[in-house]
């Protein structure tokens, strides 16, 4: 399996989003009450539809994207937003090894700011992890993360965070059909899932 580049022209025309976090709920006949088991794991599904493509020459980086990919066999990253979240300059860090669960204690952010809002996005260990609480520094400039779904492997320290453009490490589900009508008008839609 390898990393191969993902197009960066056009921009999606839409981007449709999925978290799964997969669950067993059991409902009682008798009482009605609820019982639910999580799995405490998670995945990211997308579907992209690119806007039409003209002519053969603007279509050729998708075709040789789509045959590199060889079918499921190798993973790209897919950018979560067409324009970065944040302006900071700040390189933050995980602080300290040995970190799970569905929080990490991270440095070297700008001093006593909210970088962050809940519902954007880092990639860490190429997991894409949405927040679900603001990232507030301290004076120190150390800040907590908090998201979904829980991290699949512990980062190392000093592992690298990007929040200015996160992105989704995925594979195709199914090949992609790449259409074309008359005067070389191409339509794509791409079906994918995170790679780990």
């Amino acid at each position: 399996m390898a990393t191969i580049t993902y197009p960066s022209t056009p921009k999606p025309q839409g981007i449709a989003w999925r978290l799964l976090m997969p669950t067993q709920t059991n409902v009682s006949d008798w009482t009605g009450r609820r019982q639910t088991l999580a799995s405490g794991r998670g995945w990211w599904e997308a579907q992209i539809t690119l806007p039409p493509i003209v002519g053969t020459t603007n279509i050729n980086a998708w075709r040789s994207f789509i045959a590199k990919s060889r079918g499921t066999a190798n993973d790209f990253q897919v950018p979560v937003d067409p324009v970065a979240q944040s302006s900071a300059t700040a390189t933050p860090l995980v602080n300290g090894a040995g970190q799970t669960g569905r929080t990490l204690n991270t440095d070297g952010w700008p001093l006593s700011t909210t970088v962050l809002q809940a519902g954007q996005f880092v990639t860490i260990n190429n997991q894409l992890l949405q927040l679900t609480e603001n990232v507030t520094s301290n004076g120190s400039g150390v800040a907590v993360l908090t998201f979904e779904p829980p991290v699949r492997v512990s980062p190392a320290d000093n592992a690298a965070i990007e929040y200015k453009n996160p992105y989704c490490l995925m594979y195709f589900v199914e090949e992609p059909t790449l259409s074309v009508e008359s005067g070389y008008l191409y339509s794509l839609s791409l079906n994918l899932r995170e790679s780990f």
